[in-house]
């Protein structure tokens, strides 16, 4: 996103109301996660209903307008035109397209004064927010979200976004600083979910933006989302993938899926690159987390199945590994108290001391 190097205007401005129109659930989902894959389906399916008609065209037509997809915008509101033949949605000023008359008289004859003025009143929002300057918009927003950034979750406030990015080369500075100083690590800490909802459309609205990227996949691992940590991952630039933080994370989708062979190579390609930048600081972080998931792994491959065995068969063969973990680890297993209670604190005492001293061992 290439925009001159002013900060933005951060003051206070009142908040215009503009007319964001009511999009159906679907559409407005996928408009509201950045989702240009998801409003392809939308589109595709409603094209395919016996209902098509010139509102569900100009529905389209917003949110393919919030996506930053302009010309296709464009293009649906031509046809919605074409679907509404006599209607007027797109004045013909220079009779560029003559209309049949019996194809007008019967959209006429099928449809409600009602359901005209609404199409019209939907390519008038659409005109205004597709002109709408860029400055605007982001004052707007900003005026929104500046009592309370949760805001910026919301569908008026994501749409008010997804505008923006479209013409964010007309803003006087980046817009990418103003954002992550709003949603920062704090923000982040405090309200993860809402803090998804803000970087996970960005991420994939603005594939190079990194901190959006890394925020958006760390944020949807934290929230175990993984197919979506998953694809803000698979999304990544080639530079972005010699990023040792987004090898990190894509070590940690890798456990989180049970694959902690593939984890423990993330970490190794972590720890380089972070040695290869001379932060030895992070480099000693991954390697803890690897040394964690390689017991791990090693506990999942070397302890044997259990699904086909007895209860007692299966307890039997986990006590097993639970005495070798623990001689490795050089810790006591408590005897089983004489009054047989169990004690759950006790143990997870015992796993917390057991886990650290394997890590130091390496």
């Amino acid at each position: 996103m290439m925009v001159p190097s002013h900060p933005l205007p951060t003051l206070r401005a009142p908040l215009l109301e503009l007319p964001l129109p009511s999009l159906p659930r679907p559409l407005a989902e996928a408009v509201a996660t950045g989702s240009a894959r998801a409003f392809e389906q939308q589109l595709a399916a409603g094209r395919q209903q016996p209902d098509w008609d010139a509102k569900g065209a100009l529905e389209q037509a917003h949110g393919a307008l919030q996506l930053g997809l302009v010309d296709q915008a464009d293009a649906l509101v031509l046809e919605a035109d074409a679907l509404a033949p006599g209607w007027g949605l797109v004045p013909d000023r220079w009779g560029l397209w003559p209309v049949d008359p019996l194809q007008a008289l019967g959209a006429l004859e099928a449809s409600s004064a009602e359901a005209q003025r609404h199409c019209l009143q939907l390519v008038d929002d659409y005109l205004l927010l597709r002109h709408l300057p860029a400055l605007e918009l982001w004052r707007s927003w900003l005026a929104a979200v500046q009592d309370r950034w949760q805001r910026a979750a919301e569908p008026p406030q994501l749409a008010l976004m997804g505008l923006l990015l479209g013409r964010a080369e007309q803003l006087s500075g980046p817009l990418e600083p103003a954002i992550e100083q709003l949603v920062g690590e704090e923000q982040v800490v405090a309200d993860p979910a809402a803090a998804l909802a803000v970087w996970g459309p960005l991420s994939r609205r603005v594939p190079h933006w990194t901190y959006a990227r890394l925020k958006a996949a760390d944020l949807s691992l934290q929230l175990q989302q993984l197919n979506s940590c998953g694809e803000h991952l698979d999304g990544a630039t080639d530079d972005q993938r010699q990023l040792p933080w987004l090898c990190d994370i894509q070590a940690r989708l890798a456990m989180a899926r049970q694959q902690p062979r593939e984890a423990l190579g993330r970490w190794d390609e972590a720890i380089r690159l972070a040695g290869a930048s001379g932060d030895g600081e992070l480099a000693e972080l991954f390697r803890q987390r690897r040394r964690e998931a390689e017991w791990e792994a090693e506990w999942i491959t070397q302890t044997p199945p259990t699904q086909a065995a007895s209860g007692d068969q299966a307890l039997d063969r986990f006590a097993e590994r639970l005495e070798a973990w623990a001689e490795r680890a050089g810790v006591t297993l408590s005897p089983a108290g004489v009054s047989g209670v169990p004690d759950p604190d006790g143990f997870a005492a015992f796993l917390d001391k057991a886990s650290g001293r394997l890590a130091l061992a390496g």
